[in-house]
């Protein structure tokens, strides 16, 4: 299981989160456009699908950063229903909502990367790293928001692996 917690203090999480987003635009930018829109294994998703991926769930964890400085300020917000996390062959699964659609172009999944980084970072700009509000992650059960922004790095840095991986057979 992943330890959030080697993802440090707020201000490293959001360095992490600063170098992996340097390192995913390099490779991005720097691919064959044919690699780019290959899947990366039979039956999986294209690298540009894994930076759609990745921008969907900073798009997510914006919001929920959010909730979590409404619920800070007092606000009454109904409850959220926890569903956990499917795997399959002991692999996380990606919840419906951050499933890529595919069918864009680079430069439509950078300005997506782009737009969702920084609604993240606006939040993360206001966010309490240490007040106790949590919200269910899908893998990682109940997370306040310093929780919520190391699991952005580790999601970004997991998945930014995986394609230097890919990019390098």
């Amino acid at each position: 299981m992943v330890q959030l917690e080697a993802y440090g203090s707020w201000e490293e999480a959001l360095a992490r989160l600063g170098e992996s987003r340097k390192a995913l635009l390099a490779l991005l930018q720097g691919a064959d456009p044919t690699w780019l829109t290959t899947p990366l294994r039979e039956g999986a998703w294209t690298p540009l699908m894994v930076a759609e991926h990745i921008a969907l769930v900073e798009a997510s964890t914006a919001r929920v950063l959010r909730r979590l400085r409404r619920m800070r300020a007092g606000e009454a917000l109904p409850p959220v229903q926890a569903v956990p996390g499917e795997y399959k062959d002991g692999k996380p699964q990606a919840p419906e909502g951050v499933r890529p659609q595919g069918g864009m172009g680079l430069e439509e999944v950078l300005a997506l990367l782009a737009r969702a980084r920084a609604a993240l970072l606006e939040e993360a700009a206001q966010a309490d790293p240490h007040h106790p509000a949590t919200f269910p992650h899908p893998f990682f059960g109940e997370l306040n928001a310093l929780g919520w922004v190391r699991a952005a790095a580790y999601h970004e840095a997991h998945h930014l692996k995986a394609l230097q991986e890919a990019f390098s057979r």
